[in-house]
């Protein structure tokens, strides 16, 4: 019997699962030895493995060759393009000019029209400085003349504005934002909650996205020029967001402590650049030790942190028109990109790239008639952009060694005007643009006008409002002297008033107004203090 049950189970058990894992495949051999074991979820794990590894592998750009062999033109601006900023996955670029206007270009919805698909003015009538999307790609951080910072979705709706300070109060460190326009702004490289700005007044303010009444720090530099202020030209984080550098007209660098009480700086640079000129952009290398600059004394100067008594090394003859020209490290951090003006107005405005090393000019790109402003170059489709100051957008790229942005938009064909798209120029008549319905007016504006001169009532201007004695109006004098003779010959000036009362007595008496006769009668006879003669003594 237990026989029989040891044989049941047995049967049961080989329909039961032994786990609630995947099931396993075996792989065997001819000679039936176990080869591999493997289940379902390593295999889909594997599959995703691979997956990930052919994506790296196609994100992998070899940064060594140079994406500057096929070009497209940008061309919506009609001023200088001031700034470039790209986001994180390198699908759509927005730029700033100083048509004050911000474009939003879409590199997979573009055909070759090369058009953007948003425009918007953020600022009124100020001039763009600088845009920057934020880390995540999800807001654009927009520094322009105006005091107040802005930031803006990705879709071009603006989100938030941020204070302005008061500009009577004297402490800079008691205003609520800056009071002078900006120059300059950044995202903190960890914080995506958290931004820079500098300004005209001389101060460095961090903001917090959620707050926009006031700023969460402020640095104030007193410079030792007369009046203790020097405008703020550009500014930067470095990586490890330990260190703030800013630039200032007075041509010192001061580097602050995030952390510290930002009452002295914690690298002071004086004489960094010439005195008067602004440095125009400031750049930290990834591992924190090296900061770039671009002059407005057409230099690019490259300092050592640990030792920033002087430059390391300095690259002359760059020359700069915008203050705005901005300097960027390629991917790999082995060359320094910039812009460089036409000399004296002739010639092409050059794409400048230097050694890192020596700061020599390793190649250089004719780019435009004009100066080229802003660079960029995005690591993740290896493509560099440039604007310049006839309002192109400049986008380089390589068909072998450049991935998306570009290369999505040039095989696209400009859309083709249907039949019905064409609008054909035929006269329109309706019953009033016949002669018979015509009114009867000259055709010429002259003979118009002269009409209408000669009408009096076309021609006349009613007199204006009467706002005073005289003013805006035209009073006429023979009504002005009546009516000052009545007001002369009707005024109780003069007059006593016990007098002009007593003379409506009678009347009052004999033709009661208000008072009746019936209570005339009950009421009680006045009685008056008579007076005493005095005796004469």
């Amino acid at each position: 019997m237990s026989g029989e049950k040891a044989t049941d189970w047995d049967a049961l058990r080989a329909f039961m699962p032994t786990s609630f894992e995947k099931k396993k495949a075996r792989v065997e051999t001819k000679e039936g030895q176990v080869k591999a074991v493997v289940t379902e979820q390593d295999q889909d794990d594997s599959a995703n493995d691979m997956d990930s590894e052919s994506d790296g592998e196609n994100d992998q750009v070899d940064f060594s060759v140079l994406p500057t062999s096929h070009e497209i033109k940008l061309a919506d601006h009609h001023r200088t393009v001031s700034s470039l900023t790209l986001d994180p996955s390198g699908t759509r670029l927005v730029s700033g000019s100083y048509d004050y206007d911000l474009k939003f270009w879409d590199f997979a919805g573009m055909d070759r029209s090369y058009k953007p698909f948003r425009t918007v003015q953020p600022c009124g009538e100020h001039q763009i400085h600088k845009v920057e999307y934020s880390l995540s790609g999800d807001a654009i951080l927009i520094i322009s003349g105006s005091a107040r910072p802005k930031i803006f979705n990705r879709d071009g709706l603006e989100k938030a504005e941020y204070a302005k300070g008061d500009p009577y109060i004297r402490d800079l460190k008691h205003t609520d934002g800056h009071t002078g326009a900006l120059t300059s702004g950044n995202w903190h490289p960890l914080d995506k909650e958290t931004f820079a700005t500098a300004s005209q007044d001389g101060s460095i303010r961090e903001w917090d996205v959620e707050k926009k009444r006031r700023q969460k720090t402020t640095i104030v530099y007193k410079s030792r020029e007369r009046g203790g202020r020097s405008p703020c030209t550009a500014i930067s984080y470095s990586h490890d967001a330990k260190y703030l550098a800013g630039a200032y007209q007075d041509g010192t660098l001061q580097i602050w402590d995030t952390k510290g009480n930002h009452i002295r700086p914690a690298i002071p640079i004086p004489d960094a650049h010439q005195k008067g000129t602004e440095t125009s952009s400031l750049l930290f290398s990834r591992d924190n030790r090296t900061l770039v600059t671009r002059g407005g004394d057409d230099t690019v100067k490259l300092w050592d942190l640990r030792n920033a008594k002087k430059p390391v090394k300095t690259a002359y003859n760059l020359d700069i028109v915008n203050p705005e020209a901005n300097v960027i490290f390629s991917p790999d951090e082995k060359l320094i990109l910039t812009g460089t003006a036409c000399p004296k107005g002739k010639g092409f405005g050059q794409l400048v790239m230097l050694n890192r090393e020596t700061l020599e000019v390793q190649e250089s790109i004719n780019v435009t008639q004009s100066s080229v402003v802003s660079v960029l170059w995005h690591p993740r489709i290896n493509q560099i952009i440039t604007g310049s100051a006839d309002g192109t957008v400049t986008v380089f790229y390589s068909p072998t060694h450049s991935t998306r942005g570009a290369k999505l938009c040039v095989v696209k064909a400009a859309k083709v005007r249907a039949v019905d798209d064409y609008e054909i120029n035929r006269p329109i008549i309706t019953p009033h643009a016949l002669p018979m319905f015509k009114d009867e007016e000259p055709r010429a504006t002259k003979r118009k006008r002269d009409k209408m001169r000669s009408d009096p009532v076309a021609s006349y201007r009613p007199d204006l409002p009467v706002s005073g004695h005289g003013k805006g109006g035209r009073v006429n004098m023979n009504q002005q002297q009546a009516v000052i003779k009545t007001f002369a010959k009707d005024t109780t000036r003069d007059e006593d008033p016990r007098e002009a009362l007593l003379k409506y007595a009678d009347l009052a008496e004999s033709d009661p107004l208000w008072v009746s006769n019936v209570y005339k009668k009950t009421q009680p006879n006045p009685v008056f203090e008579e007076e005493e003669e005095e005796e004469d003594k």
